[in-house]
C-alpha cells in the first residue's frame, strides 16, 4: 500500500459525516487537511471519489465502491493491531506522545513505569492536538498525555488519571507598582496568553479562568494562542501579556525576580489524563500508579 490509512479513515469519516468539516471535526485537523488528504488519495487511485461538480454532498459510484471495501479493511486492521500489541498481555514498548507542556506530567509517568516495569521500555514524543487523536486512532502510538476536557466526547478511548495541574495567571513583576498593587490599566492593553487547545466543553480551563479574570476586574487587549507554555512564559518575561501556566512546572530561577503568579486567583485544578485505546495498557498503567 503506498497511501497511510489515515487517508482511507478520513475518507471513510468524509463519508459518514456527509461532509469535508464535519470529517474534520471528528478528526480535530483544518477542513484544508482533509480535502488535501481526499485529492491525494483520488490522484494515487486515479479515481474521483468526491463529486465537487455539485453544492449537495455526493460520492462517486468508485467512492462508494472504496468506502465498501474500506471499512471493514481499516476496523480489522485496528483489531489486528489491537491483539498484536495484546501478545503475552505486556508490551515491549510503549510509544507516548503528550501535547505541548505536559512534559513534567510525562516525565513523571516514563518514571514510575519504567520503575514498576523494567522489562518496558518507553519512547517519548510531542504531539500536535490538531493530530493527536488521529494518529491515536490509526495506532501511530499508544499513549497520550493530555487533559481529559479535551477528549471528554471522543468514542472508543480509555482515559486514565497521571496527575493533577494547578493553574494561574503569570505576570511580569513590572505589572505591580511599588506599594504591589496590580496595574490593571497596563494589564488591559497587552494580550492574555493560551494554548492552543480545542476542549469539548465549556468546562475547560481557559474558560474558566477568563470568566474568574472577569469576576476580578481584569481586562486585556485580545487572546493570543500559543503552542507552549514556554512560549507563553517567553512572552511575559518580556512583558508582553499575562498567560495560563501551570504552578506544577518549575519556573526558570533566572525568571525569579522576573515573573510572578497573579494572587488571589482561586485555584483551578484539571486531571492530567492518559488517553489511550488500547484496553491492555489499563493494566500497565494501574501496575505503575497505584504504587505511587
Amino acid at each position: 500500500m503506498k497511501y497511510s490509512l489515515l487517508a482511507y479513515k478520513y475518507f471513510i469519516d468524509v463519508v459518514e459525516t456527509q461532509g469535508f468539516t464535519p470529517a474534520a471535526k471528528r478528526n480535530f485537523v483544518s477542513q484544508t487537511a482533509i480535502s488535501n488528504a481526499i485529492k491525494n488519495l483520488e490522484d494515487e487511485l486515479g479515481a474521483q471519489l468526491i463529486d465537487r461538480s455539485t453544492s449537495h454532498f455526493k460520492v462517486t459510484v468508485a467512492g462508494n465502491n472504496l468506502y465498501n471495501c474500506a471499512v471493514p479493511v481499516l476496523k480489522n486492521y485496528y483489531e489486528f493491531n489491537e491483539k498484536i500489541s495484546q501478545l503475552n498481555n505486556s508490551f515491549q514498548t510503549l510509544r507516548i506522545h503528550y501535547l505541548h507542556g505536559f512534559d513534567y506530567w510525562t516525565v513523571k509517568l516514563a518514571d514510575s513505569l519504567t520503575k514498576n516495569n523494567p522489562s518496558l521500555k518507553v519512547q517519548l514524543d510531542t504531539e500536535n492536538f490538531s493530530t493527536s487523536i488521529p494518529k491515536l486512532d490509526t495506532g501511530d502510538y499508544d499513549v497520550l498525555i493530555g487533559f481529559s476536557t479535551a477528549v471528554s466526547k471522543i468514542k472508543n478511548i480509555h482515559v486514565r488519571k497521571v496527575g493533577t495541574a494547578s493553574f494561574g495567571i503569570l505576570l511580569n513583576q513590572n505589572s505591580f507598582d511599588s506599594n504591589g498593587r496590580l496595574k490593571k490599566n497596563i494589564l488591559k492593553k497587552h494580550p492574555l496568553f493560551l494554548q492552543r487547545w480545542s476542549a469539548t466543553d465549556n468546562n475547560d480551563v481557559q474558560t474558566k479562568i477568563k470568566n474568574t479574570l472577569e469576576k476580578m476586574h481584569i481586562s486585556y487587549e485580545e487572546i493570543d494562542y500559543l503552542d507552549s507554555f514556554d512560549s507563553a512564559l517567553s512572552n511575559v518575561v518580556l512583558n508582553h501579556g499575562m498567560a495560563i501556566y501551570p504552578e506544577e512546572l518549575s519556573l526558570p530561577k533566572i525568571y525569579d525576580s522576573r515573573v510572578t503568579f497573579l494572587p488571589e486567583l482561586p485555584k483551578l485544578k484539571y486531571d492530567v489524563v492518559a488517553i489511550y485505546k488500547n484496553p491492555t495498557i489499563s493494566n500497565i498503567l494501574e501496575r505503575s500508579l497505584s504504587k505511587d
